[in-house]
């Protein structure tokens, strides 16, 4: 049984993702600043990245067969700052952890970056792995330098990698009052009755993906030899705010109060991912659609939160 360390095993991602890997058989830690309810079969660590003690006590036992780093303290609205105030999470710490790791045997790092932000304004409406970088924000900048340390250790140090850059995921366990996740805080102000604030005319393309395909392609990712790679996960969909704002009143049968507000410098207008290499790699492709992952969102918020 293979045993993986998840970083930021408490967050959206990394919770869907550590039961979803707990079901196929993986020995699960995870480790994080608080405790995740979803508990059956999984360890816990609780501390903060920034700790130096916590990171290496993470590696006190067994080495791991995967380390997964998905904690980061930032968003891609966050300013300076934000950034400065949190760089010991989001920069040394994931320097520190790269370090420990190799130092306690463990070889073998999936690291999650981003696909929405990482290349930019480049000019591309489409971006395979090889596009052009352009971070337009701290968010992306932080992780571009944590790219840059781990292909640095990978040719110092032997590290093995996959960096994934996923596209904006969605899907149960989602804040639905959060600043960021177009649909969950939708959904989120459909059931308040709140008014949804918009940056700019609501043109602006982005690529959306299921949380559950999400968390398929990296099952199959770990399970594959293919090492220091980058690889884009994606729907390979683009879908305006305004499509998927139309798709949610469809779903919903509700109307959304919207308030466009003026658009963002750090807004690219259109973003899609090229996913033809994990496609490749791995013969994973994107099983869930808008309107059925939306719907089932949806069913299981009215569950949760009856009106």
């Amino acid at each position: 049984m293979a045993r993986i360390l998840i970083l930021g095993g408490n967050g959206f991602i990394g919770r869907n993702l550590a039961v979803g890997l707990v079901n196929q058989g993986f020995d699960i830690v995870s480790a994080d600043r608080s405790m995740s309810p979803n508990t059956i079969g999984i360890e816990q660590r609780i501390g903060n990245l920034a700790d130096t003690s916590f990171v290496h006590s993470l590696f006190d036992n067994l080495p791991y067969d995967w380390v997964i780093h998905l904690a980061c303290s930032l968003i891609p609205s966050s300013g300076y700052d934000d950034f400065i105030r949190e760089r010991e999470l989001n920069i040394t710490g994931g320097f520190e952890l790269i370090r420990t790791m190799l130092k306690s045997g463990s070889r073998k790092l999936l690291f999650f970056s981003s696909g929405g932000v990482i290349y930019g304004n480049n000019g591309l409406h489409i971006n395979n792995e090889e596009a052009p970088l352009s971070p337009m924000n701290y968010y992306a900048f932080s992780k571009l330098a944590m790219e840059q340390f781990i292909q640095l250790e990978a040719r110092l140090s032997g590290l093995e990698y996959i960096i994934v850059r996923p596209s904006n995921p969605y899907g149960s366990g989602q804040n639905l009052f959060g600043r960021q996740g177009l649909i969950a805080v939708a959904l989120g102000k459909i059931l308040s009755g709140e008014q949804l604030q918009i940056w700019g005319d609501g043109s602006i393309v982005r690529d959306y993906l299921h949380i559950s395909d999400l968390v398929g392609s990296i099952s199959k990712l770990v399970n594959v030899k293919a090492v220091n790679e980058i690889i884009n996960i994606g729907s390979g969909i683009g879908l305006s705010v305004n499509d998927v704002l139309r798709t949610i009143q469809q779903v919903t049968g509700n109307k959304l109060d919207v308030q466009y507000l003026p658009g963002r410098q750090v807004d690219v207008p259109v973003n899609i991912l090229d996913i033809y290499k994990i496609q490749s790699i791995t013969n994973w492709k994107p099983q869930i659609e808008l309107e059925e992952g939306i719907s089932s969102l949806w069913n299981e918020m009215l569950v949760s939160s009856p009106r």
